[in-house]
């Protein structure tokens, strides 16, 4: 059976998914990775999706056993820097919806605001100088 091409490329975005590096790193590990399977479809001939994962593993076991030889100061500033990414949208996507809120505030006062009735009194002056 001729390995399908939907099914490779869904292993292969599986395995960068759970990959846990920079871009240069899992780049450089995709390529090795990909020109070895080539090397064994074009070894063994017509094979499916599911020989390749008994010879190579599932992306699960090759992204752990990336991680295992990798460098886990790597991974955790990575892992800081997403964190980081992710406090800063959060942040700004709150002060944005207190500027909102905020903003419906203002607009419904002024819509429905208060309106203060009285007496206005002007003193006029009659009679004097040039006035």
């Amino acid at each position: 059976m001729t390995v399908n091409k939907t099914e490779l490329k869904e292993y292969y975005r599986e395995i960068e998914n759970l990959l846990v590096c920079d871009r240069k790193q899992k780049t450089a590990f995709m390529a090795e990775l990909k020109a070895n399977i080539d090397e064994y479809i074009a070894t063994v001939g017509e094979t499916d999706i599911e020989s390749i994962m008994a010879e190579f593993g599932t992306p699960e076991i090759i992204a752990e056993s990336f991680l295992s030889n990798s460098n886990v100061l790597t991974i955790k500033k990575k892992l800081s820097i997403k964190k980081c990414i992710i406090m800063a949208i959060v942040i700004a996507l709150l002060v944005y919806l207190a500027f909102v809120v905020i903003s419906l505030i203002d607009v419904h006062t002024e819509a429905h605001g208060y309106m203060q009735e009285g007496i206005m009194m002007i003193n006029s002056f009659r009679g004097g100088a040039g006035l």
